[in-house]
């Protein structure tokens, strides 16, 4: 990366984005039959998809938190709800027409990307969504009060008080490493409120990023502490080993023993670390109960640790499902895809055959080809007086389905026995 690229990275992972995670996202489209992978061919990789996003001038449009152009929208603020690898791929589809009349409109030259590079472009975008805007420190201030957290924690050096001094918190920007340590003191914070009679304070949404804005402003100032970019791999991985699976069902980890906490890959959980940390501090008695109930220990996690497992979780959320390919080959027909797109064997194509589609059959393999291949589809479709075809929700994973089982019936390659989608080549 060059100096002016490490610039801008070091501006945006630590400028605008202190007191969230950096956490990294491997793209979720690897497809089986009977279960759905967390990891694609090749993991995506957030700073490759930040150099990315910068060499093949997609700045120049989009802002990430006001950082870029505003051509087109601040992927950093275009975030509500869930969205799926799959949807992300049906969103770029129908936004080409606009992009590439604005691409044409400001002169820039058509670029192309590889689906490595469109890889690493998504676990760029699905980064920003997961994290929290800054917080405030007034809120923070006042959420303390309100949820009774200083009858205990004093937050001005001062001594005294049943809990530590949060002002010695100050020095971590990160929410994910509050949400650790107050993991490791929640059995002994659970025994000292309830000899108090107090009640657990339950927290909202972003209330932890605001409290830790809010302490960092009032507390010993010192270097800040940050963590490496989660691994969702590694995060899958812990899930197993610090037992988390005995009681949360999770399709892509596995679980063992009887089910008591919520499928966490069905669960409405909420989108960004932030969030997610407050949920898991909310349900911390409960889950200290259950675990004493069915003899498992409470393993000690490390900031990196759970920064890793909090991606997977939040990877969780990215998972497409297998899709209806009965539903998806209605939307072929219905979109009007069958009019360029004929089966094999079917005269005057004027687009590749249907079959020959199952090998980008991906979320991320149809993204990288609808880029690459959107002006000549549109021009084409132009020429034949044919519309643009749009997808709403899931439509674009019910596609995607379809393709794949064309891919079976034609006895073409593709989706391999172990799931995996092969590529036939960069930039497809």
């Amino acid at each position: 990366m060059s100096n002016q690229l490490n610039h801008r990275w070091h501006q945006f992972a630590t400028g605008v984005v202190v007191g969230t995670v950096v956490l990294g996202f491997a793209c979720v489209t690897r497809v089986q039959a009977q279960s759905i992978q967390v990891t694609d061919v090749s993991s995506g990789d957030v700073t490759r998809g930040w150099r990315i996003f910068h060499e093949k001038e997609c700045v120049d449009c989009h802002a990430i938190w006001d950082q870029g152009g505003h051509v087109g929208p601040d992927l950093g603020r275009s975030r509500t709800g869930q969205l799926s690898a799959g949807q992300l791929a049906g969103v770029m589809w129908n936004h080409i027409p606009k992009m590439l009349g604005q691409i044409e409109e400001t002169g820039h030259a058509p670029s192309t990307l590889s689906r490595d590079e469109m890889n690493e472009l998504f676990s760029l975008i699905f980064f920003v969504r997961q994290l929290d805007e800054q917080g405030n420190p007034r809120r923070g201030e006042q959420i303390l009060r309100n949820k009774g957290c200083t009858e205990c924690h004093s937050v001005d050096t001062s001594e005294g008080g049943v809990g530590p001094d949060l002002a010695k918190w100050g020095k971590y920007a990160n929410p994910i490493v509050w949400a650790q340590m107050m993991w490791e003191h929640a059995p002994l914070m659970e025994e000292a409120m309830r000899r108090s009679d107090m009640v657990w304070p339950k927290l909202e949404g972003s209330d932890l990023v605001h409290i830790v804005a809010y302490v960092r402003s009032a507390g010993v100032s010192g270097e800040k502490n940050y963590l490496h970019p989660g691994s969702v791999a590694n995060g899958q991985q812990l899930f197993l080993d610090k037992a988390c699976n005995q009681c949360h069902p999770a399709r892509a980890a596995g679980s063992s023993g009887s089910a008591t906490g919520p499928d966490l890959s069905k669960a409405n959980l909420p989108t960004s670390v932030g969030a997610l940390a407050s949920r898991m501090w909310n349900h911390s008695p409960a889950m200290t109960k259950i675990m004493r109930e069915k003899n498992v220990e409470r393993r000690p996690i490390n900031p990196q640790e759970l920064a890793d497992i909090l991606a997977y979780i939040l990877a969780l959320g990215h998972l497409d499902d297998e899709g209806d390919a009965l539903k998806g080959e209605q939307i072929f027909a219905q979109k009007g895809c069958i009019q360029c797109h004929e089966r094999e064997g079917v005269a005057n194509a004027i687009a590749p055959a249907v079959a020959q589609l199952s090998g980008h059959a991906t979320p991320v393999g149809m993204a990288a080809t609808m880029w690459n291949h959107g002006a000549s589809m549109l021009e084409q479709m132009t020429e034949a007086g044919l519309s643009w075809p749009v997808f709403n929700d899931k439509e674009m994973v019910d596609l995607l389905a379809y393709l794949r089982t064309l891919n079976s019936a034609t006895g073409a390659r593709g989706v391999s026995s172990q799931g995996e989608t092969p590529q036939t080549g960069k930039g497809d």
